[in-house]
This record gives structure tokens, C-alpha cells and sequence, in this order.
């Protein structure tokens, strides 16, 4: 495995990437609807890891739905199942409790994807089924992979020239191996760093152990008219563009799939975004900043027992939805940690996710600086 990203900067960065989206798009609704999902954010790839998330649960929903004891191979049977799907598909409502682990995860898998690509495309091989590489996976691969496409379809043509249906995936890494140094088919890391800021500020040197360089533009492809809703959602993700000064994005080919929504897509208005960071946007303190939460000289050898009744009543409210136990069974697993750096990924990671935290708030940096006081040395 190749050096990977910092993992605690990397969590820190996508919960909190992940609660400034949410608080915005919930504000005034319960649900997001499946066209408000191609442009939750001004990153096509972060977009795009959600519906392919929901895309392999659906799939997973008509396979569960089948049975022993009757015959899904029937044509009617088929029609009927199909026509049942594709309604369902056309009814995406997501709440934020269920959306928040796929945003969190799918930027998690961006940010890893635009800073160390074959570690992303490494461990995407790694959990597909079978252990095997055939043309159905390298096309999904690819489909979905919008940044650094240029080497999903270097190991799809690997497969193809190779002349087998499938091969094993340690061959593939090999592969991957071979080509991911090849300059010509990366991109421009700096567009895609300009849209993850446009909601909170990506700042390369607090994940990479060491500069990466910045790659050229991937060549560009052809285009075909998808048919399926979620190859349309590819499609629609394409035409939305960012509203910060950027390289255009790089068209990608959609295959036809199976057919289920060929209009709800395209009865989507694509319109210019105003910019999240106008709105929402707040300056987090940087992970290498020693004075961001104060300097408090006095250690303590119990966080709980460091926090006077007005604090506690601050931290309660305005942390913790005044949930009392919420609050203490917070501050009990804090005082269980070994290091400031674990306390500070327990804060980031859980808690300020979970409540949708204001990270430069009063009650926040108090909370800091009384963790950080148990280990000072």
C-alpha cells in the first residue's frame, strides 16, 4: 500500500466538510430529492460517490426482493419488476440522518482520489466481489470515477488487450502500478482544491506528508446519450458547472445501462449555483496551529471534573442539543483517550458531525482548551 493520507486531518476535514453542506441544504426541508443530489456540492466526484452509493443499493433492493419459490425469469415477472424499480428510482427522498455517512464517506474517497490516486483506485479493486476484474466492473469503475478517469480506462484497455473475460486483481494492481505515474493521464489537481474551498478551505499540506505534484490535464472523450437514471445523473452532473474560475471540467462517455428514469434528469433546470462560501463558509483553525484553542498552562487530570457548572450549562445547550447525558457520555469518552490527538479526532469525527457544530463558536474552543489542558506536558 502507498503512503496514504493523513487520516486524522483527512476525518477532521470531511466531517466537517460534510456538517457545513448539511446545515445548509437542511434548513428549510426534511428530504433531498434525487435532482437536488447532482449538485449538493460544487464537486462533481463527491456528487457522484453518493449516487453510486444509492446506485448499489438499489441494486441490492431488486436482488433482495427476489425468492425461490417464484420465477423472476418470467418475462412479465421481469416487466413488472423493472416498471416497479424505475418508480422507485423516480422518489429519492433522503434525510440527513441517512445522507450524512454517504457525503461522509464519498469525500473521504475524493480528497484520497485527488491526492493519491492509485490508493483510492487500490482499494476500489480491492472490494469488489469475486476478486476478479471483468468489462461490467471496469466500466463501472470508470463511470463513476470523474477525477483521474484517465486511469480507470488505462486498466479497462489493459483488460480488453489482455483477451480474457476476467482476470484476478492482483493483476490489475500490477497494472495500476504501471501506469499511475503516467503524467499524461492525471489531472490538474488545482480546479477540483478550488471547488472543495469554495464550501471549506482544502489545504494540501495538512494531508499530504510531502508536496505532490500538480498534473496535467487527462485527454478528453466522447459522449453518448445515457438512458438509465443514474447514468443520466452522470450526465446532468457533467453540465453543472462551478461558479469559481476554473479549468472546464473534462467530458466523460456514458454507456447505456439498464433502462429505469430517461426523463427525471433532464427535467432538471440546470442553473448557475450561487456559491456556498458566500454563505456559509468559516475559517477552521489550522491542525498546526499551537495557539488556536489558547494557552492554558495549568494541566488537569480530569476533564469532567475541569469544567465548572456555567461551562457545563454552555456546553450542554449549545453543544450538545441540551441533552445532559449526551454531554456526559461525550466528556466520559474523552477523559478514556490516550492523546490530545485522539481527543481532537473524537471531537472532529463524532461529535462535531453529529451536532453540527459551529467550529470557531465560543463553546467550541472553551471545550478545546479544557481538553487540551489534561495533556499539556
Amino acid at each position: 500500500m502507498p503512503n496514504s493520507l493523513n487520516s486524522n486531518a483527512l476525518n477532521q476535514y470531511a466531517s466537517r466538510f460534510t456538517a457545513t453542506v448539511l446545515n445548509e441544504v437542511y434548513r428549510n426541508q426534511a428530504v433531498v430529492k434525487g435532482s437536488e443530489l447532482l449538485k449538493l456540492t460544487p464537486v462533481r466526484q463527491v456528487n457522484l460517490g453518493i449516487l453510486n452509493r444509492l446506485f448499489d443499493q438499489w441494486k441490492n433492493n431488486a436482488q433482495a426482493f427476489r425468492s425461490i419459490y417464484f420465477d423472476f425469469e418470467n418475462d412479465e415477472v421481469k416487466a413488472a419488476l423493472q416498471a416497479f424499480m424505475n418508480t422507485v428510482s423516480q422518489n429519492i427522498a433522503v434525510k440527513r440522518a441517512d445522507l450524512e455517512p454517504l457525503l461522509l464517506d464519498s469525500v473521504k474517497d475524493t480528497v484520497t482520489l485527488l491526492f493519491t490516486p492509485e490508493v483510492y483506485f487500490e482499494e476500489k479493486l480491492r472490494a469488489m466481489p469475486e476478486s476478479v476484474f471483468t468489462p461490467e466492473k471496469a466500466e463501472q469503475l470508470s463511470k463513476y470515477t470523474q477525477i483521474h478517469n484517465g486511469i480507470a480506462k488505462s486498466l479497462a484497455q489493459r483488460l480488453s488487450e489482455s483477451g480474457s473475460d476476467s482476470v484476478y486483481m492482483t493483476q490489475v494492481i500490477g497494472w495500476l502500478y504501471e501506469v499511475k505515474s503516467n503524467a499524461e493521464i492525471l489531472d490538474d489537481v488545482t480546479p477540483y482544491v478550488s471547488q472543495f474551498s469554495e464550501i471549506l478551505n482544502l489545504d494540501a499540506s495538512e494531508l499530504l506528508p510531502v508536496s505532490n505534484p500538480v498534473y496535467p490535464p487527462a485527454p478528453t472523450v466522447g459522449r453518448q446519450e445515457p438512458k438509465s437514471f443514474f447514468d443520466s445523473a452522470l450526465s446532468e452532473i457533467e453540465t453543472i458547472k462551478p461558479t469559481i474560475p476554473s479549468a472546464p471540467p473534462v467530458p466523460q462517455r456514458v454507456e447505456p445501462g439498464v433502462e429505469i428514469l430517461s426523463n427525471i434528469v433532464s427535467q432538471t433546470h440546470s442553473t448557475e449555483r450561487e456559491s456556498l462560501n458566500n454563505r456559509f463558509k468559516v475559517d477552521v483553525p489550522k491542525v498546526s496551529d499551537e495557539n488556536r484553542y489558547g494557552n492554558v498552562q495549568v494541566k488537569v487530570e480530569s476533564i469532567a471534573g475541569s469544567i465548572p457548572l456555567g461551562q457545563r450549562f454552555m456546553f450542554v445547550n449549545q453543544l450538545f442539543s441540551k441533552n445532559s447525558e449526551h454531554f456526559d457520555k461525550a466528556i466520559y469518552e474523552l477523559d478514556l483517550v490516550k492523546s490530545y490527538e485522539e481527543a481532537e479526532n473524537l471531537i472532529w469525527h463524532r461529535y462535531a458531525s453529529k451536532y453540527a457544530w459551529d467550529v470557531n463558536g465560543e463553546a467550541v474552543l472553551a471545550l478545546l482548551a479544557i481538553v487540551k489542558r489534561k495533556f499539556n506536558s
